[in-house]
């Protein structure tokens, strides 16, 4: 036994935590930054948090390690409380900095985030990390140009039509699970049915997925 009463290999919850902190502030830091590279920023908090969701279930088209396969089902649209702790950490280390807050209902607020002064030095250390760092990066722009080209731009109240949190068998207040040994992450199962049926046309189609997955939410968005 290791010290701590931890065999080789395992690792306590608190360690395990801190990992996903870390993971969480790099994926919240490239968010941004590729936001900013596109000039797209302020990124509110609403926007922030459903790239993340959408990241994490589509990860596997990238090839990359999800960070969380669940999310508590409350709300118009999936959020972390969690991470959001994590992004208001890294706006008072200024690696982020909040440019303005709304004030919604019920007393809730709702800041803007854009990159700070240390947020791209940090962003270009975690490029050039690892390659899984490189294909995480690629995720989350593509994200970026597909959704704030479409629906994004204007709501982000995606809670009714997405394929995993819209699901009507899963209550509110319930967990929505689509991590990697479940076999309900329907957003995955919905991309490669598109993917499938562009892949007639485009060989190398796989990648399209988050573009194919984020232009079905537009149009289930758009007004009838």
């Amino acid at each position: 036994m290791s010290q701590g009463g931890l065999k080789p290999g395992e690792s306590d919850g608190k360690s395990a935590s801190l990992e996903s902190a870390g993971m969480w502030k790099a994926w919240v830091v490239l968010c941004i930054s590729e936001s900013q590279r596109m000039g797209l920023t302020p990124v509110s908090t609403a926007q922030l948090h459903v790239i993340l969701y959408l990241a994490n279930t589509l990860a596997d088209l990238y090839g990359v390690t999800r960070v969380r396969g669940r999310v508590l089902k409350r709300g118009a649209y999936p959020f972390f409380p969690d991470v959001q702790r994590e992004v208001d950490r890294l706006a008072f280390a200024g690696v982020l900095t909040i440019e303005h807050v709304e004030f919604g209902v019920k007393g809730h607020l709702a800041a803007h985030y854009a990159l700070g002064e240390r947020g791209a030095q940090i962003s270009q250390a975690i490029v050039a990390h690892s390659m899984e760092a490189q294909r995480t990066a690629q995720l989350l722009c593509e994200l970026v140009c597909a959704c704030f080209g479409r629906f994004l731009y204007e709501r982000a109240d995606i809670g009714a039509i997405d394929a995993n949190y819209g699901d009507a068998l899963v209550l509110d207040g319930e967990v929505v699970d689509f991590s990697e040994w479940s076999s309900d992450n329907k957003n995955m199962g919905l991309a490669r049915l598109l993917i499938e049926k562009l892949r007639a046309l485009r060989p190398d189609a796989q990648r399209d997925g988050v573009r194919l997955y984020c232009d079905y939410l537009d149009k289930a968005l758009a007004p009838a």
